[in-house]
């Protein structure tokens, strides 16, 4: 039978930028996720892109309190559609005007409606509630009448749901094991280059010195080993400039499209970047964001490096002073981050013997993270064909 959403549920609402309330972001505290972090992964990817409220701002924005089991919709954007559920670890968190909170009366029907609300031709239904407008957009009275489908007997819709989740269980897992590979080559830099602990640092004659310019950062020594010192990042090579390409060129393939924002902006069938090369967002909300890309890709909107000699060497140098990037925005109205400004960082240059070392030990870990990815891209597939067959009863269950 088809049934409103509305129907189904006790609360759907939206968020509330803290600006509008005169609160503003914070460095720690409570959850915020923004429709970038919605549609990522079946639980909210909090892996990038991770913002910050008060507890008393979050006091404040009581409608938006999020609670286990809540569907998380996006409302507006290119992230229209997309949708996660909130999970135990995600708790206490809160969300913005951009994303629907949906709370269903019957918690145990959230993974069938997740999984309902995922399918290809349900984000086709969605987009067309307002197909003609510049910014697509859809607003909660019209989620409220989206039609879902339940069958007759409930356990069915069950059983449909778990046999999906064993594949989003599995991938879960491997997220859990690429954040720990992450940060295994995060905290090896800083043992070697931070807290000079390299190999032989025992036998090493230090000196004083201190970054210009560096005021943050974990147990920075007034010292530093002889033969070492702080200079540009260009030192070690350069940031370059993407090459923008507008969706009407792009004839779709495998191959991302790295711009401004946090995921690729679309797929294209060649790339004009080939291997592994570090991104940094250049323009729009989310200029300075840096990520690392393990195949082909299209620089777009973005500066891009590449040198596989010490590619992982520069990339945890950047994760180490992640929080400069995004002060080096530049521009009013549209925030840009250009690469004279991110060549001219300041970073620990070591002996070539020691990039090279930590060049080589990283590579394994981040061929390690690719092998993972890899398996979830398979995983996924075999979801996704899953899902319609299981869901129109191709499949019996």
């Amino acid at each position: 039978m088809l049934v409103n959403l509305k129907v189904l549920s006790d609360v759907i609402t939206k968020g509330t930028t803290p600006s509008n309330i005169g609160a503003e972001f914070t460095d720690s505290g409570i959850m915020y996720f923004r429709s970038e972090l919605v549609g990522k992964s079946k639980y909210i990817d909090k892996s990038e892109g991770l913002l910050y409220i008060s507890k008393e701002t979050h006091n404040k924005l009581k409608r938006s309190q999020l609670e286990k089991d809540d569907i998380l919709f996006s409302m507006a954007g290119a992230y229209l559609g997309k949708i996660s559920i909130v999970g135990d670890e995600d708790i206490p968190s809160n969300t913005n005007q951009a994303v629907a909170l949906i709370r269903l009366k019957d918690k145990t029907l959230v993974d069938y409606i997740y999984y309902y609300m995922k399918q290809e031709w349900f984000n086709d239904y969605v987009h067309s509630f307002n197909a003609q407008a510049a910014q697509p957009n859809i607003n909660l009275e019209q989620i409220g009448k989206l039609k879902i489908f339940l069958p007759r007997e409930k356990g069915k819709a069950i059983k449909v749901a778990s046999i999906l989740s064993k594949y989003d269980e599995l991938i879960e897992v491997n997220n859990k094991r690429i954040k720990i590979l992450e940060q295994t080559a995060e905290e090896l830099y800083k043992e070697w280059f931070v807290r000079f602990r390299f190999p032989g640092h025992e036998t090493t004659q230090f000196e004083n010195g201190i970054p210009k310019g560096w005021i943050f950062g974990e147990n920075i020594y007034s010292q530093k080993p002889k033969n070492w010192y702080y200079g540009k990042l260009s030192e070690l090579g350069s940031f370059v400039r993407g090459k923008n390409i507008t969706s009407d060129k792009m004839i779709y393939g495998d191959i991302p499209v790295i711009s401004a924002g946090i995921e690729p902006s679309g797929y294209h069938n060649e790339s004009n970047v080939k291997g592994a090369s570090l991104t940094i967002s250049a323009s729009g909300a989310n200029a300075g964001y840096l990520k690392y890309n393990l195949s082909d890709i299209w620089a777009a909107d973005c500066s891009f490096y590449q040198n596989d000699n010490n590619i992982w060497f520069v990339y945890s140098s950047l994760v180490f002073i992640n929080k400069v990037l995004s002060n080096l925005q530049v521009g009013a109205a549209q925030p840009h981050v250009y690469p004279k400004h991110i060549n001219r960082l300041s970073v620990i240059i070591p002996e070539e013997r020691y990039i090279k070392k930590y060049n080589e030990i990283a590579e394994t870990i981040f061929a390690e993270i690719k092998s993972i990815k890899q398996q979830n891209e398979n995983l996924i597939k075999q979801r996704d064909l899953l899902l319609p067959r299981l869901m129109n009863g191709k499949l019996e269950v």
